[in-house]
């Protein structure tokens, strides 16, 4: 038996490959995560009753060149208590997002570089206007003491 690599260097944590799929501009690669019981958002209960799946395509960061699309099946649960359905949570990507953390992370560390907003959009597959909306996300903390204007 083989080592998997592919799981090795995506380093996703709690979710299995199920296929990859490769072609000249991107790599889809199916994943899944294994059941496990939940917590309700809503009352706090815990359920192990699962509702449905959902198929959520998830942009993570380009690999040799080409883009990463993860393809997550989403397990979402139904609270026996008060009846509500909700996704399980995931550690690399945030509720409502179609972009994993890493990405996010990747993009903001090429914002310190040289690169135009531009050049970081086609660089990650993203557009500029993503790029923009992370660019504002970045809190920058206030200064010590500001500068101090001399007049000569």
């Amino acid at each position: 038996m083989y080592p998997n690599y592919t799981k090795a260097f995506l380093n996703l944590e709690g979710v299995s490959i199920k296929k990859v799929v490769q072609a000249d501009s991107f790599i889809k690669i199916f994943i899944q995560s294994q059941p496990v019981e939940q917590t309700c958002p809503c009352c706090g209960a815990k359920t192990k009753r699962i509702h449905d799946y959902r198929l959520q395509e998830v942009q993570d960061i380009p690999l040799l060149g080409k883009q990463v699309i993860l393809l997550l099946r989403k397990r979402r649960y139904l609270c026996p208590y008060c009846r509500k359905r909700f996704t399980e949570p995931y550690s690399f990507l945030p509720s409502y997002h179609r972009r994993t953390r890493r990405l996010a992370f990747y993009i903001v560390s090429l914002l310190r570089q040289t690169f135009s907003l531009k050049q970081i959009a086609k660089l990650t597959g993203v557009s500029v206007q993503t790029v923009c909306r992370l660019l504002d996300t970045i809190c920058y903390p206030p200064p010590d003491q500001l500068p101090q204007a001399s007049f000569h």
